[in-house]
């Protein structure tokens, strides 16, 4: 679970901050860069699995155009942190000393020869979240029952920057000796082979890579899906046949359950396996049984957003950009409903939901919970170059915290404002 995040150097995210709730919804024009964040995210997983120019390159853009721009170029470094909140089983079944971890990763374009850019990891480092400088935790004390701080001298740092190969120091935090581990200069100590890393190092590892953005294509929805296509939802959903198949009694019954919330008469869905295939049939009350290529738009994204909420690791980061699309708004509230419930504090790590809407009816449904919905704009540095800024929304009357944020008052002015953006920019 990600608590908090800072970015810098990143598309329109410079000098940027955010602390997440379980689910939090932003809301603002087009354009503000909410997207940016979904794709810093996503990066972020991409890095803990592969090398630097892979993960660049399965991003939006060309690599140069995901570093954020200056008046005479763009900047040479992205830096991404992340405060963590670890499950306290770790892999493997060991149980973590340590559930309060912050990542910080600093990325460099370099020169390679023959005048080439490159890219290389130029600082990295794992260390705890102390007990009594945790201002997330002490804002939500309903997850106090998973921190851990047992382990304040941990740390995973990078001790070489210079040279082609660098060498990373594992400290576990029990007085047992340092492990060192080479590394290569375009490689994140997250994406090592599990058997170089400590426990620690492999449980931030898989939290970050348990990212997951939806962007649903209905037409890929409808199609069968290859019975070797995987059980991890893809971002399309085009493999949502197979994941489905891979899931237990209960677990479908549950995505079942939440399908019925929202879509009136359906009942159920089957896979079926044709040769090499698995098709996606939907039931319904009046005994109707619908392959998936005659069912709406709506009905589609809604059966996988919940197939992958009921399917992803406990503590996994959800994003979702509107996920009203498709359906009735006099049954958004609903979809609400389940999203909140599915991200309540529970036993043990829930999903996390981070989405962003245009919709005001999701905005009424969290009229009170304001802590949930963050407004997105631009604003204009000193330098002249506008950057993404995401405020928390405060209910009215509530008294200004350290954390960033704007009134509900304001936040209703500004998107009900006929005005033009750019006339909104502070200098």
């Amino acid at each position: 679970m990600i608590t908090r995040i800072e970015i810098d150097g990143f598309k329109s995210l410079r000098a940027f901050s955010l602390d997440l709730e379980p689910l939090t919804a932003i809301v603002g024009p087009n354009g503000a860069g909410k997207s940016n964040l979904f794709d810093a995210l996503a990066l972020l997983s991409r890095v803990a699995e592969v090398s630097l120019l892979t993960a660049f390159k399965g991003g939006r853009g060309r690599i140069r155009d995901q570093f954020s721009r200056t008046l005479d170029g763009v900047e040479r470094t992205v830096r991404i942190s992340v405060e963590l909140l670890l499950s306290r089983s770790g892999p493997h079944g060991k149980e973590l000393g340590q559930t309060r971890v912050r990542h910080e990763l600093e990325v460099e374009r370099t020169i390679e020869r023959a005048g080439l850019e490159g890219l290389a990891v130029v600082r990295e480092r794992i260390v705890p979240i102390r007990k009594e400088e945790d201002a997330w935790i002490a804002r939500h004390p309903q997850f106090l029952h998973l921190a851990r701080y047992d382990v304040p001298l941990l740390r995973a740092e990078m001790e070489s920057p210079e040279g082609q190969d660098r060498a990373v120091r594992i400290d576990s935090g029990d007085g047992g000796p340092s492990l060192w581990v080479d590394i290569a200069r375009d490689r994140s100590l997250l994406s090592l082979p599990y058997a170089l890393v400590t426990p620690l190092v492999e449980a931030v590892s898989q939290n970050l890579r348990s990212f997951r953005l939806l962007h649903l294509e209905p037409q890929k929805l409808r199609q069968p899906s290859d019975r070797a296509a995987g059980t991890a939802l893809s971002a399309d959903g085009g493999n949502l046949p197979t994941v489905l198949a891979s899931l237990g009694p209960e677990v479908r019954m549950l995505i079942r359950r939440d399908v019925e919330t929202l879509v009136p008469g359906f009942r159920g869905f089957e896979i079926s396996p044709f040769e090499d295939e698995l098709r996606l049939e939907a039931e319904f009350m009046d005994g109707k049984r619908l392959p998936a290529r005659l069912l709406s738009d709506g009905t589609l994204r809604l059966l996988a957003l919940f197939t992958l909420l009921r399917s992803c690791r406990p503590g996994a980061l959800v994003a979702i950009e509107e996920p009203e699309n498709g359906v009735y708004p006099g049954r958004v509230r609903a979809l609400m409903d389940v999203l909140l419930a599915a991200t309540a504090p529970a036993g043990g790590l829930v999903p996390q939901i981070l989405l962003s809407t245009h919709s005001p009816a999701i905005i009424e449904a969290l009229r009170d919970r304001p802590g949930s919905l963050v407004f997105a704009d631009l604003m204009r540095g000193r330098d002249g170059m506008r950057s993404t800024r995401m405020r928390h929304v405060l209910s009215d009357g509530e008294v200004e915290s350290a954390v960033p944020s704007v009134s509900s008052t304001e936040m209703t002015r500004l998107l009900d404002s006929a005005r033009p953006w750019d006339e909104l920019m502070e200098e």
